[in-house]
């Protein structure tokens, strides 16, 4: 078996029309440590968002409190279809398989799952980080607020910079991605 280097572009993509875009991500400063999230809802334009200071947690706890709060947002917005992305494959895995569940998160997996199924269409999917990078920017802020939590209803300037390159439609490198299949020889 031997490794393959793959050069992937990565980028944001806007939705399809009546569809919204959650992007979701939560920060922590240590495993535990200080923790923040954030999420933000958009088309090709800004439709609200946040950035909540969680306290003492690891960054998956984070990140699933960052979704809660984005389902939340979105039947105050009156969304009917929305793709929610999150650049944690395990959190989407966790959502799907209604098996076991770690005690300490599953309150706020079955609050997720619930708030989920209130809207009426969803799509969860993985994408890599350098395509979630406004939510991680909202995380990151999240780490420092002096409140508890802040809602958005126009970007931060802190997102400015990341909102300029997702509506452009560019592409960032995210270095390479290994595969690690057979590869013959002939």
């Amino acid at each position: 078996m031997s490794k393959r280097r793959i050069m992937k572009q990565i980028r944001w993509e806007k939705p399809s029309t009546s569809w919204r875009k959650l992007n979701v991500d939560g920060a922590s400063m240590g495993n535990p440590g200080q923790a923040g999230g954030g999420s933000l809802l958009k088309d090709e334009n800004w439709i609200g968002g946040f950035a909540r200071r969680i306290g003492i947690a690891n960054s998956f706890t984070a990140k699933l409190w960052a979704l809660r709060d984005g389902l939340l947002l979105c039947p105050q917005l009156n969304v009917q279809a929305v793709i929610i992305e999150l650049d944690a494959k395990t959190i989407i895995d966790a959502l799907n398989f209604q098996g076991k569940s770690n005690v300490v998160v599953s309150s706020i997996m079955e609050d997720c799952r619930h708030l989920v199924t209130l809207i009426p269409q969803t799509i969860i999917r993985h994408v890599f980080r350098e395509a979630n990078r406004s939510a991680n920017r909202l995380a990151n802020l999240g780490l420092n607020l002096d409140a508890d939590f802040t809602l958005f209803s126009s970007p931060p300037v802190d997102l400015f910079s990341c909102l300029e390159a997702d509506s452009r439609g560019l592409y960032c490198n995210p270095g390479p991605i290994w595969n690690l299949g057979l590869l013959s020889s002939f």
